[in-house]
């Protein structure tokens, strides 16, 4: 409802904002259109006032003109001028300018100085600043600081003997005539270097000069005027300036009625958009409410309510594509909830209903079991009857299943893993006999594609509350419990608390291993290698060791395997190589000269990219190859024939010698083993260990040697643990022997001392 009503305001708003938007638009236009014609009025009164100034100045200087030739044209004027009779002179003046109302009468001599005047004052100094033309007929002159209209008239008897000027200043009176002719303010400003020595205005003495642009905006004592600048004279930094203004608020006053009319116009216009806009919204919202709460109601997944109006607009079309959206969704949402919680292959419930099944059984508080059901060695079977038979199969035996699994009993099936049964109310021994039961019905023959098969099925089983607590826990347990069930009488295993314990730390080994380089958690332990001939120690094996910050020291056999199956055996290799050629680097410097052996996996030999990496690290480190040596078992190499024989062989064109680990334990031969490029075979322990007791592995031994010598191989025999076996190998002709009878595996430090203290010791022993 809320946001109805927010878009029900919102139409208000947008129709109410577009006529305010419109009226707001003609409001600017009419207030612009008003204000620029105020202007143009004021302008053109201005210009028309300073035409009238103009005029009046003309006037006023031709009035002044005749009453100066009637001066000049005077016979006694001049009887008295051409005498120098001064005061005959300065009494005509003062008669003339007051006749005529002139401010001043002036007479001056042939050198342009002033003899006389009107001034009430006999003698009095005037001081003319400033003249300059102003029309045809007169000047502007600067006298005393004020501003005079001048006009001159030449004095004849018969010849030139000087001239009269009449002035008439430009004051308050010129001022307010102005004003009362045109409607403007008038200020005549009279200035020197720009500082202001005069000024008459009719605005008052507080008035202040325009500034020097001639047409100005301005303000003056809250009315706005636009101002009109007339420069009369400007010489010798003196500035003669007649400023007209026009008040703007007459010429806008006209436009007042207009304003208030359109003001009214538009308050009416609004109140009726207002109306008619909520009836519009009104009309458009109700039906957008109905669809609204439809969509509402679909989005919280109620699809039973039809969405329909009855219209034939838009909004009714809309409707009905809701609607048919509402269909869809109901049958999408259908088929999603059926297949989160299905197997698309058998139908059967998957892996997640089998979680929230188990959850609800373990927070009901109800005991029961969850049985893993899954067929042995099934990637043999997938590869033999192929994935199309496979698929059936499974289908088929969902089928016998559903058959025969125990009233109540949830069966799911989960690609990879085989088919899971959660059981309630079951202990452990009625969850074995299902299990039994269920195993028995499986094993039956089945027939697929005309094909009859008889597979081997196994089980494990886990109880709860007493092995498991929650869904997740219950799944981990299950698959440990699977992991021990084995084909015949322990075809059915039940989860082991241990187990789960070394599937933990197994788990805990597998994350952690990949960082065990960066942690510097591994180590490099040497264990020397005794020529038997000489009695001289020349040749090592490194051996890697882990200790992990938490469980502690890792044992080769646990961990290296788990590094081959997780592919993190490359990194190892990587790191163990980079390691052994330092040290060699190292003791080549302190001149002790060791060739060092390394064990390979089967993967470092599958990867073709891992002879150059060799190749690489010993260059990058100056470490000639006849210093590193390699050892591969038998099993590694039979793992990939091809990729390991030529992996081989690009190690001994770098001149790396290579041998044969552990010989006597795979399923390869002497013949095989003489097509690969090694030097060196050994033997493994467990033919030494009792060499010296054992007459069978005493004859093992001694073919063993005979043979390796008669194909060119050097032969090493690990797992000398006594003096006895030692003899033993010499006697029949061994080369190299390994065991801790000679030494433990040593860390680099302990090994130098350990060379420096046994360096004679089997040299000087008897071997007979």
């Amino acid at each position: 409802m809320l946001r109805i009503k927010r878009l029900r305001t919102r139409l208000v708003l947008l129709l109410f904002g577009l006529l305010v938007l419109v009226l707001g638009a003609v409001f600017v236009a009419v207030y612009s259109a008003t204000d620029s014609s105020a202007n143009r009025q004021a302008r053109q009164q201005l210009d028309v006032g300073s035409n009238v100034f103009a005029r009046l100045l003309e006037l006023r200087a031709r009035e002044l003109s005749s009453a100066t030739q009637v001066l000049v044209a005077d016979f006694g004027f001049r009887d008295a001028v051409a005498s120098g009779d001064l005061p005959t002179i300065r009494s005509a003046l003062i008669n003339q300018s007051a006749r005529i109302g002139a401010d001043e009468a002036l007479f001056f001599d042939l050198a342009g100085q002033v003899r006389e005047s009107s001034r009430t004052e006999v003698g009095a100094r005037i001081d003319i600043s400033a003249v300059q033309p102003l029309t045809q007929d007169a000047l502007l002159a600067v006298i005393d600081g004020r501003p005079y209209l001048l006009v001159e008239a030449v004095v004849m008897a018969p010849v030139m003997v000087g001239q009269v000027a009449m002035a008439f200043r430009l004051d308050e009176a010129l001022a307010l005539e102005m004003q009362k002719l045109t409607g403007l303010q008038v200020s005549f400003v009279t200035s020197l270097d720009n500082q202001v020595l005069y000024r008459i205005s009719t605005l008052g003495d507080t008035y202040e000069p325009i500034p020097n642009e001639s047409n100005n905006a301005l303000t003056i004592e809250d009315e706005s005027y636009l101002g009109l600048r007339n420069i009369l004279l400007e010489q010798q930094g003196y500035q003669v300036s007649a400023e007209l203004l026009s008040p703007r608020s007459e010429a806008l006053a006209i436009f007042d009625l207009l304003k208030q009319e359109l003001a009214i116009i538009t308050l009416i216009a609004l109140t009726l958009s207002s109306l008619v806009a909520m009836v519009i919204a009104g009309n458009l919202s109700r039906p957008v409410k109905q669809l609204a709460d439809s969509a509402r109601q679909i989005g919280l997944g109620d699809f039973s309510q039809p969405v329909s109006l009855p219209r034939d607009d838009e909004l009714g079309l809309l409707a009905s594509s809701i609607d048919t959206m509402r269909q869809g969704i109901a049958e999408r949402e259908r088929q999603i909830a059926h297949s989160a919680y299905h197997d698309p292959l058998t139908g059967l419930a998957n892996v997640l209903k089998v979680a929230e099944r188990l959850s609800e059984g373990v927070q009901a508080g109800r005991k029961g079991a969850l049985i893993r059901l899954f067929l042995d060695a099934e990637a043999e079977v997938l590869t033999s009857v192929g994935q199309t038979a496979h698929s059936r199969l499974m289908v088929a035996y969902a089928g016998r299943l559903n058959t025969v699994i125990p009233t109540g009993g949830l069966l799911a099936y989960q690609p990879g893993q085989g088919f899971l049964l959660v059981l309630d109310g079951l202990d452990v021994d009625q969850a074995v006999i299902a299990s039994d039961l269920l195993l028995t019905a499986l094993s039956e023959r089945m027939q697929v594609d005309e094909v009859k098969l008889t597979l081997t099925w196994l089980a494990g089983i886990v109880v709860w509350p007493e092995q498991g607590s929650d869904a997740e826990s219950l799944l981990r347990q299950v698959g440990i419990a699977a992991a021990d069930a084995q084909p015949g009488p322990a075809r059915i295993a039940v989860y082991q608390a241990k187990r789960d314990e070394a599937y933990m730390r197994r788990m805990r080994l597998i994350r952690d291993i990949h960082f065990a380089p960066q942690l510097k958690e591994l180590t490099v332990v040497y264990q020397p290698k005794l020529d038997i001939r000489t009695g001289e120690v020349r040749q090592l094996e490194a051996l890697m060791r882990w200790t992990h910050s938490e469980l502690g020291a890792i044992r080769p056999d646990e961990f290296i395997i788990l590094a081959e199956q997780t592919g993190s055996i490359h990194r190892l290799t990587q790191w163990m190589l980079a390691a052994v050629v330092s040290q060699l680097g190292y003791w080549i410097e302190q001149g002790l000269e060791m060739q060092v052996a390394m064990n390979l996996s089967a993967l470092d030999l599958d990867n073709p990219d891992f002879p150059e990496q060799v190749a690489r690290i010993l260059r990058a480190q100056e470490i000639p190859a006849r210093y590193i040596a390699f050892e591969v078992t038998e099993s590694a190499l039979m793992n990939n024939p091809a990729a390991s024989l030529q992996s081989l062989r690009r190690l001994r064109e770098l001149d790396i010698e290579l041998a044969i680990d552990d010989y006597g334990t795979g399923y390869s031969s002497l013949a095989t083993i003489k097509s690969l490029p090694v030097q060196q075979l050994k033997i493994d322990k467990s033919f030494v260990l009792n060499l010296a007791t054992s007459s069978d592995d005493l004859v093992i031994v001694k073919s063993t040697i005979e043979l390796a010598h008669n194909m060119g191989l050097k032969v090493v025999a690990e797992g000398v643990e006594d003096a006895d076996s030692l003899s033993r190998l010499q006697q029949l002709g061994c080369n190299v022997a390994q065991g801790y009878f000679i030494s433990r595996p040593l860390a680099a430090r302990d090994l130098e001392q350990w060379l420096q203290a046994n360096r004679d010791t089997y040299r000087q022993r008897e071997l007979s």
